[in-house]
């Protein structure tokens, strides 16, 4: 059947939007009738049932034709789980359907008709089969009651691949090595493609990998990303059991395995080496759980796959919740489904660490985690994570101190026949805080008030500036500015700190609610926008959970027109975007810190550690001598301004054996400092082989920063250089992946059931607010306003998306925003809106709603 694109829009106009997966649950589906079909929209697919052509081959009579057509040009998705994306050619693909013994994934519908359609739920996509096949894709086999995601009633919810992660941990000194292994099983009757989207710090070089299967082990090779997905596509759809590695995001990356046996098991094990973060006396070693639902910005872009001979997809990755955007052109690669708070994916976590210190151990806690902790000796110890808190939704923490006033300097080198010589120097200075100056401090509290701040992350923003505004001088300024799907400020420009602004500045607060978008550029370009007064030191502190895909744009602006302010950057929650907070801090020449809001006086405690670095001094300027040493590719180029009780640490290489003494040269306001740090070049050093990948990795970190923003020849060239470095020393980058292939078997046809695995929700995180309604709440889409309405538990109706170039976008609605009344009628739920619409005696209706901010509003907007 096919439709012309006016009959397509009008029936899109008209039909409500219902997942697929809602149909296969016994849930609400509405959909228009015609002549000879019943057709419905679910998400940006049109499913069309009708009577079968009598000529159609080997269809028996009564039997129905179901067929999808993508429009994804003429629909932005409901942001949902479990609605995914099924891959199928725009023209369509037929499945015939009788009584069900051809083996269809059948349910009744609310009205009791049969609704036949290829399974697409929790992350299945559904193979591709020739048009007229009689056999659509089966639903997934119940799995044994180990593998089984439960709720918190008990009950079993789905069967999903990625059965347990292990992690091992080697800390000594400042770096850390970590041996993740990732367990894979098959709990389906047919052979499965796993694809798993999580996260990694953002410090990580991903250096070792490899593959086990049935005994067999197979060790991982570097590749060009581009090669490293058509080798794995072709492995794929020659039915081989492989496994490719891509990075998504400096701290997201994307594991897929190709072809897992019915029964069978695969271990995939990765090693990777990082910095360790010290603050105030205390180390702190983080295991990211969990890649939080991000905010994709942008007009959604049309999806353009390429496809091999076979109609392998070629890449791990895609088919997430988000279509790609304008803003993020990967958006479908770092999107994968939610599951809401009551249901977990059943994957257990097991986490052991072992630490040496060089130097005794003080405290080992874990603020995050229940813990259980073992002192070997004065100088190391072992930690596991306790079993009844292995549940995968937010990261792992892990903090120690160390028993002396202060981290002690250190220097390590590690040398060898293949790379040649690598070092690495750490240590704090020491600043005197009677070389502080007072200055007038102009402070702006930029907030993030977007829907996935629901709840406990925005009250503990609120409550670390309250607490931070009752600490201001009287001479300083200050201003308020949240951000969700809009902006807006307590004042047009900064006030005096003086007892009434404060008090106006905490009610202002006390409004804030978490709905809505992460227009995040939109909250830095408010902030741009203030008068400048060249009297005040600038300062902005940025509280967000950095659930946004469009980093990059951020981060630039940043860079190039935020440089008179120093930025602190403060994450709050259990799983942040450390990447874009890491990044905001570093580009903005302050400093980033991670609130976690169930850590008991967190928010207060980050508060001081504000104001603490507010009546510290500068060590500024801070520059490497290498004082005659063959030292040379010192990382990071540009040293960064430290506070007090923050170390200096450098990666660099040398090219032959020397001892002497490296100098590290600044300035406290006008006087000079010169710090020295004794050095050993050996000759031979096997150890710390870590050391050369943390160089590399630290390297093309900065190849990367100098990429924000290029564009042609100048982005090109970066990438490459990008790329050869991580050939170079075999590690993961934006430009190269890891790929396994097992060569000695065939295991399947070649198009095995694709299956994107659900994430947990973060802990404290709001579904409705970070995802949109639950799984089967109804929505709406209306072309003529541009917008997709949902409907919340109790019949209100918000904003899900909303097209940038559409007549509700161009009328100040924005996401999240509450439609209230249509046409003077209080408006609940989406069949009233449909009466309320048809009913319209013109041509126009006045629509009145909520914004984020609970301000009530009014527009005009044409009747669909």
């Amino acid at each position: 059947m096919r439709l012309r694109r006016d009959h397509v829009e009008r029936i899109v106009r008209l039909a409500v939007i219902a997942s697929l997966a809602a149909c296969g649950t016994g849930g609400t589906s509405t959909a228009v009738e015609t002549d000879d079909a019943r057709i419905a929209e679910a998400d940006h697919l049109v499913v069309i049932e009708r009577s079968p052509p009598p000529t159609a081959p080997g269809v028996r009579p009564g039997a129905m034709e179901v067929r999808l057509y993508d429009v994804s040009d003429l629909a932005r998705p409901i942001r949902n789980f479990p609605g995914e994306e099924v891959n199928l050619d725009p023209t369509g693909e037929a499945f015939y359907a009788d009584d069900g013994s051809s083996g269809e994934s059948r349910a009744p519908t609310a009205e009791g008709r049969d609704c036949t359609f290829p399974d697409t739920w929790r992350g299945v996509q559904s193979k591709r089969r020739p048009a007229g096949s009689m056999s659509a894709p089966r639903a997934p086999s119940p799995a044994p009651a180990g593998l089984l995601a439960r709720g918190d009633d008990g009950e079993p919810i789905g069967a999903f691949p990625l059965e347990r992660t292990d992690v091992h941990v080697e800390i000594a000194g400042w770096t850390a090595a970590t041996h993740l292994t990732q367990t894979f099983t098959n709990p389906h009757e047919e052979v499965v493609e796993a694809v798993y989207v999580f996260p990694l710090p953002t410090s990580a070089a991903v250096h070792d990998f490899e593959m086990e299967i049935g005994g067999r082990r197979i060790v991982g090779v570097i590749r060009p990303r581009d090669e490293a997905e058509r080798i794995y596509a072709a492995a794929r759809s020659r039915g081989q059991t492989a496994s490719l590695m891509s990075q998504e995001r400096t701290n997201v990356f994307t594991q897929s395995v190709a072809n897992i046996a019915p029964g069978d098991r695969v271990d995939v094990r990765i090693t990777y080496f990082h910095q360790l973060e010290y603050d105030e006396g205390a180390y702190e070693y983080v295991f990211p759980m969990v890649v939080g639902p991000r905010y994709m910005p942008g007009a959604r872009q049309p999806a353009a796959r390429a496809v091999t001979d076979a109609g392998a997809v070629v890449g791990g990755g895609g088919g997430g919740t988000s279509p790609d955007t304008t803003q993020v052109p990967d958006a479908s690669r770092i999107s994968p489904p939610v599951l809401p708070e009551s249901m977990r994916s059943g994957r257990d976590v097991g986490i052991d660490v072992s630490i040496d210190a060089g130097v005794r151990i003080g405290n080992v806690m874990s603020p995050s985690h229940d813990i259980r902790v073992q002192h070997d000796t004065p100088a190391r110890a072992t930690v596991s994570l306790a079993v009844r808190d292995a549940i995968p939704n937010k990261d792992f923490v892990l903090r120690w101190t160390i028993a002396t006033d202060r981290a002690q300097p250190g220097f390590v080198a590690h040398r060898t026949d293949e790379h040649g010589g690598f070092f690495s120097a750490f240590l704090v200075p020491e600043i005197d805080p009677e070389d502080a100056e007072v200055t007038p401090r102009e402070i702006t509290f930029v907030i993030d008030s977007s829907g996935s701040m629901r709840g406990i992350p925005i009250e503990t923003s609120k409550h670390l500036v309250t607490t931070a505004l009752r600490r201001m001088r009287a001479y300083d300024r200050f201003n308020i500015i949240q951000f969700a799907g809009g902006t807006g400020s307590m004042a047009d420009a900064p006030v005096e700190a003086s007892p009434e602004n404060v008090a106006t500045g905490v009610a202002y607060l006390a409004d804030l609610k978490g709905t809505g978008g992460t227009e995040m550029l939109a909250g830095v370009r408010a902030w741009l926008s203030q008068p400048r007064d060249p009297r005040y030191l600038r300062v902005v502190v940025f509280l967000t959970d950095g659930f946004v895909g469009n980093e990059e744009p951020i981060h630039a602006l940043i860079r190039d027109e935020g440089q008179d302010a120093r930025w602190f950057a403060f994450g709050i929650g259990s799983s942040v975007n450390r990447l874009l907070i890491e990044g905001i801090a570093e580009l903005g020449h302050g400093a980033a810190e991670v609130v976690l809001p169930r850590e008991q006086g967190a928010a207060d405690a980050a508060a001081a550690r504000l104001f603490r670095r507010f009546a510290s001094p500068l060590l500024v300027d801070v520059t490497i001598d290498a004082n005659g040493l063959p030292l040379t590719d010192v990382y990071p180029r540009r040293i960064p301004d430290l506070f007090a009780g923050e170390p200096i640490k450098v990666f660099g290489r040398f090219t032959g054996p020397a001892r002497g003494e490296l100098l590290f040269r600044g300035r406290i306001g006008s006087r000079e400092v010169v710090i020295p740090v004794a050095v050993d070049l050996p000759e031979n050093e096997p150890q710390h082989a870590g050391l050369a990948s943390i160089w590399a990795r630290t390297r093309i970190a900065n190849l990367s920063r100098e990429r924000l923003g290029a564009e042609g020849d100048a982005r090109t060239g970066l990438s490459d250089r990008i790329r050869e470095l991580a050939l170079e020393f075999r590690l993961m980058s934006s430009e190269t992946s890891l790929l396994a292939v097992d060569e000695s078997r065939i295991v399947g046809d070649g198009s095995p059931l694709r299956v994107l695995m659900p994430v947990e929700l973060p802990q404290d995180v709001s579904f409705e607010g970070a995802v949109g309604p639950r799984p089967g709440a109804r929505a709406v889409r209306l072309e003529s306003w541009g917008v997709t309405l949902a409907e919340a538990e109790d019949g209100t109706l918000y904003l899900l998306a909303v097209d940038e170039d559409g007549v509700a976008a161009k009328a100040g609605l924005r996401v999240g925003v509450y439609v209230t009344a249509v046409g003077g009628h209080a408006v609940r739920g989406v069949a009233h809106l449909e009466t309320l619409l048809l009913q319209a005696a013109s041509t126009q209706v006045d629509v009145a709603y909520r914004n984020e901010d609970e301000t009530a509003r009014a527009t005009t907007l044409p009747a669909p």
